[in-house]
């Protein structure tokens, strides 16, 4: 089968990580073109990644134009996401498009009205989803193994944008980045629980740059990165350094503890981007994918929580998810 031609807008550090994608599974793609505004960026990735002068753009507009290209990923800043897809996909080119989707409603119908009236193949890029320790923990969730899932605890965080990361300080620029902290880490929080117990329906935040917080209850174990779920049959853990573990049993009232806890063995040899990205082209030709593809429906349904909880925060009242 002939290879597909893709193309990449926005090469900053998350460009490169779907470039580096791209090259997992460089048997069914060509790196086509590139685009972003700075050319100084431009033309180092064009050279790191083989792709000549002439298909390098810092126009996507001309890009769109000179170059025949069947999928597109787009790692623009935030509030870019929206004008970028919209382009892309009315002119029928599978889409990847980085989380958050777009940044309010009104772009999040724009998006889809485009895509029902092209019908290409859009995918969110929520990265999380293609960890393997997330798709091993979803089988075991659907076979039963912690019964039925009652609480979910997400904590991902670290030290923030460093510096190199992006190409500027865009993600400290309200206008720009529009939700901080809630819309890069905290929307990946929001889909992943939605992916393992099922859609939200109601959100209370509180949005705030804090110097402390604590944690407490008594539903949860100590602080970590990654995920917890419990069920009525036991309890998950996904913790993004030391891997997949599940504990069964039971604890009764007068203390007794029959306990088992396994760890279970994931290959990890390859990034969680690296794996989203040859999902999204099998998507974009038309072939299996192993994991279920997030969309704009699943893109649009994490803003409404996303938005909701800045909402939330804001009037101090609990935000119903239409």
């Amino acid at each position: 089968m002939a290879k597909i031609n893709v193309g990449v807008i926005g090469v900053g550090s998350i460009g490169n990580a779907h470039l580096q994608g791209f090259e997992m599974v460089s048997d069914k793609v060509n790196i086509q073109a590139l685009c972003d505004v700075n050319p100084v960026r431009l033309k180092e990735m064009g050279k790191a990644w083989n792709v000549a002068p002439e298909h390098l753009y810092t126009d996507r507009a001309e890009m769109l134009k000179n170059e025949k290209l069947d999928a597109v990923t787009i790692g623009t800043p935030n509030l870019y996401h929206a004008e970028v897809a919209l382009d892309t996909i009315k002119q029928g080119i599978a889409t990847m498009i980085e989380k958050p989707m777009v940044v309010d409603m009104k772009q999040a119908a724009a998006v889809k009205r485009a895509q029902e009236k092209s019908q290409a193949k859009v995918m969110v890029a929520f990265s999380h989803r293609f960890n393997p320790l997330n798709i091993a923990a979803k089988k075991l969730l659907k076979k039963g193994v912690i019964g039925k899932p009652y609480m979910i605890r997400v904590r991902f965080a670290h030290g923030g944008p460093y510096p190199g990361w992006a190409q500027s300080d865009w993600f400290y620029k309200k206008d720009i980045a529009i939700g901080g902290a809630s819309l890069d880490m905290g929307i990946h929080a929001i889909d992943i629980c939605q992916y393992h117990i099922g859609p939200i329906k109601s959100v209370a935040a509180e949005v705030r740059t804090l110097l402390g917080y604590i944690e407490v209850g008594w539903t949860s174990c100590a602080g970590f990165s990654g995920t917890e779920i419990m069920g009525d049959k036991g309890c998950m853990l996904i913790d993004m350094e030391n891997g997949l573990s599940v504990t069964t049993g039971t604890t009764t009232p007068d203390g007794t503890r029959k306990l088992k806890t396994e760890k279970v063995d994931v290959d990890m040899s390859a990034s969680h981007w690296a794996h989203q990205i040859r999902e999204f082209v099998n998507f974009a030709m038309g072939k299996k994918t192993g994991t279920g593809i997030p969309g704009i429906e699943e893109g649009i349904s994490s803003l409404k929580v996303g938005l909701g909880a800045m909402e939330s925060s804001k009037t101090g009242k609990r935000v119903v998810i239409k």
